[in-house]
């Protein structure tokens, strides 16, 4: 829970200060830290007195004695943590101090404390201003006995260390099970003339208990808040002072702990309070939507649907209407290539002209080869282009094709009443007229799958942009869209998000190994993450080209630009390096998957990268030596085969009992296809006791299998039937997944004849 309250205060920081530049510019921010560490220790909450745990709490791993949080923007009266800024004049900053007094009670709460990681700093500019960031920390440790030690907080160790980011990790040693461990973090966030909106959450649970939780803020008379209580989380307390600055608070006491890391949507199920702070002004012609000191409660959700209309309205304006020469490429590619084959473009069916123009667009928009992200693109990566539904849409209207474009919230993320951004809201293309799906949101996305942050979504919306009339390129606003009802996703079901291994097994000549032939085939949602860490950029690009008719090679493309050819070496280079480290990959995934030793590695490949609805599985392949799986009792050999499943789901003690619905990120299966060749000499038993069912109506996990003289044939399955179950059901997960797990200790015995 420490990493998951670190991120909302930390992952977005951005920054100037440079711990290891200019020695003037250190000193004075070690004497501003300092500064910082005196006022949050002489603070005197009663709550960071306590000492006692509950007997409730005696076998938590930890628990949370008090967390505090104060917030301030540019308030005039005295806060309660006075920070010190020198870095900037005449400007609005946003400072948070969040400090947390934690009891730990095991081996676990010591080694997740023994050291303290975030984001030192991170520098973005945007066309006002740099935004400015500054971190303090403070650490002490209580011992049992009442003693106290200080670490150091400017002792910091940066694990990474460049022009825009700084990591840094902070090491607190000789902690020991029974200690208190009394930290703070304080961000100061530099805001000149920004009128953007940012998002602040407070978290109202935690997977540890917590006696104590408070939360007070202060904002400057030119501040505006709008803000929404979820799932039961308590109402803020809203006031204005003598200076007109709007003050809040919330507290609550003895929060016991909450499930928070499996299977959970924290915008649907968990408690928190958001609040969007913005400055509230007019400057440079530019306003605010709000008026300084206004606060608003529960905004309409609607707002930022509407809100995401308008960009997208804006985006067709400019985009299209005025200009749409950027698709023009699109059209006629895929009016080459339909002459190229004999057929005229016009006679293509929708699906197919559909299909081929998302093709054209993910590889003149994604694919398109730049010199300049060369180490980026080179390992594939998950890079994408904004707004590329908007795109796709705007590039099949260019193509003859009647599309509408969907949006609405995405699915187990917050619901349509209760967004507070745009962030929240989705988008895909839809064609209406074949009732199909074409979502490009990422690179490896094929056509026709419905996009996995919308499916089960049930009120999407349907917009279009008419065209202007014939000869008309000047308005002066935005169309506004024709809007109707969309269709309902549907969502997928296991056998479409499949995980299947195809393994033929032997014994290595000394018996210490298995040998392993492997074919592995994902399918549908459980490709992404495999693809994006196997397939090369050079193999995909490739590919790619060649199913577009496009004559010539990436390098041979190079040499022959007069500009590119001085890049042929070092792109040849970058291609070859990245060959070599894909074997590395391949080891990695192996080792993760069978969570045992992985050696002699080789016939490793990509047979289907998956990137086409004509060929969708990701299908690759190697062979190695299997290490841990084979014992020998005298003569006999065991062959312990549950381990083949490498580390399947365990439900945690702590996580059996579970009262909140189940949200999975889809349905799915993980299936093993395994041959085991029998050694001469031997005879395999104990296969009866293999067999294995468990059903019911949340999934399953059945095993089936039958030997000869010379061969072991076993069959897993194992099925998600659902991305959702209420929380009446999770004793029949359960009930499978436990299956799964007690399969661990099958074995096969080979017997010496």
């Amino acid at each position: 829970m420490k990493y998951f309250i670190l991120s909302f205060a930390f992952i977005f920081i951005t920054g100037l200060l440079r711990i290891d530049a200019q020695s003037k510019e250190v000193e004075q921010y070690r004497k501003e830290s300092e500064e910082m560490r005196k006022q949050v220790w002489a603070s005197d909450e009663a709550d960071f007195k306590v000492r006692e745990i509950p007997k409730e709490y005696a076998n938590a791993s930890k628990v949370v004695i008090a967390r505090h949080t104060e917030l301030t923007a540019s308030s005039k009266s005295k806060f309660h943590y006075l920070v010190i800024t020198f870095t900037v004049t005449k400007s609005e900053a946003l400072t948070e101090v969040v400090r947390e007094m934690v009891k730990l009670n095991d081996k676990n709460a010591v080694k997740e404390y023994s050291e303290l990681s975030f984001t030192q700093l991170k520098k973005t500019t945007n066309f006002f201003l740099e935004n400015k960031s500054t971190i303090y920390v403070g650490v002490r440790v209580i011992k049992p006995n009442g003693s106290m030690k200080e670490m150091n907080g400017d002792d910091i160790v940066l694990t990474k260390d460049e022009n825009k980011e700084k990591k840094a990790k902070l090491a607190i040693p000789d902690l020991q099970p029974g200690d208190i461990l009394d930290y703070f973090i304080a961000t100061v966030k530099y805001m000149d003339n920004d009128l953007s909106i940012k998002s602040y959450n407070v978290l109202l649970f935690d997977e540890a208990p917590v006696l104590s939780l408070s939360f007070h803020a202060q904002l400057g008379k030119k501040f505006s808040i709008e803000y929404r209580s979820y799932n039961g989380a308590p109402d803020l307390q809203v006031s204005k002072n003598d200076d007109k600055e709007i003050i809040v608070d919330v507290a609550k006491k003895n929060i016991p702990p909450f499930e928070t890391s499996l299977w959970v949507a924290p915008g649907l199920q968990l408690p928190f309070i958001r609040m969007n702070i913005e400055l509230g002004y007019r400057m440079m012609g530019l306003r605010s939507d709000r008026k300084p000191g206004e606060v608003e409660k529960n905004p309409d959700g609607e707002r930022y649907l509407k809100s995401k209309q308008s960009d997208l309205s804006s985006l067709y304006f400019s985009n299209y209407w005025i200009d749409n020469s950027q698709y023009i490429p699109v059209e006629k590619m895929a009016k080459r290539i339909a002459k190229q084959n004999n057929v005229s473009y016009e006679d293509l069916s929708d699906d197919v002209k559909a299909a081929q123009l998302f093709y054209i667009l993910r590889y003149l928009k994604l694919l398109n080869f730049d010199i300049n992200k060369l180490a980026e693109k080179i390992n594939i990566g998950d890079y994408s282009f904004e707004d590329i539904p908007f795109h796709l849409y705007c590039a099949l209207k260019a193509g003859d094709l009647d599309p509408v474009l969907l949006v609405s919230n995405k699915c187990a993320d917050f619901r349509l009443s209760e967004l507070m951004d745009v962030s929240g809201v989705t988008t895909s293309a839809y064609l209406p007229g074949t009732n199909k799906f074409i979502s490009l949101q990422s690179i490896y996305d094929i056509p026709f799958e419905a996009p996995l942050n919308m499916e089960g979504i049930a009120n999407t919306r349907a917009l279009d942009y008419k065209s202007p009339a014939k000869g008309l390129r000047i308005a002066r606003s935005a169309p506004a869209p024709e809007e109707t009802t969309g269709p309902s996703v549907p969502t997928s079901n296991s056998s479409n998000n499949a995980h299947i291994e195809n393994l033929k097994l032997s014994l290595s000549p000394d018996i210490n190994n298995l040998l392993v032939n492997r074919s592995t085939v994902l399918k549908g949602h459980s490709k992404a993450d495999q693809q994006k860490n196997l397939i090369l950029y050079e193999d995909f690009y490739e590919e790619e080209r060649k199913a577009l008719n496009e004559e010539k090679s990436l390098i041979e493309s190079l040499e022959d630009g007069k500009k590119s050819t001085k890049y042929v070496d070092e792109v040849t280079s970058a291609f070859a390096e990245a060959r070599k480290k894909q074997k590395d990959a391949f080891i990695k995934e192996a080792k993760e998957e069978f969570d045992q030793e992985i050696t002699d590695l080789k016939n490793y490949k990509t047979d289907n990268l998956g990137v086409r609805h004509t060929a969708p599985d990701f299908v690759y392949s190697s062979s190695f030596n299997l290490g841990g799986l084979l014992k020998k009792a005298g003569n006999n050999i065991i062959i312990e085969i549950g381990k083949i499943q490498g580390q399947p789901f365990v439900a945690k003690p702590g996580q059996r009992k579970r009262d909140i619905d189940v949200y999975m990120p889809y349905a799915r299966s993980i299936e093993y296809n395994i041959h085991l060749q029998v050694p001469e000499g031997y005879t395999a038993e104990g296969i009866d006791a293999l067999n294995k069912k468990v059903e019911n109506e949340t999934g399953y996990f059945v095993v089936a299998a039958s030997a000869t003289d010379k061969s072991v044939t076993i069959t897993i399955k194992k099925h998600y039937l659902h991305n959702f179950e209420p929380a009446a059901n999770w004793d029949k997960i359960l009930a499978f997944t436990d299956a799964a797990n007690d399969w661990l200790n099958a074995k096969i015995l080979l017997k010496k004849k």
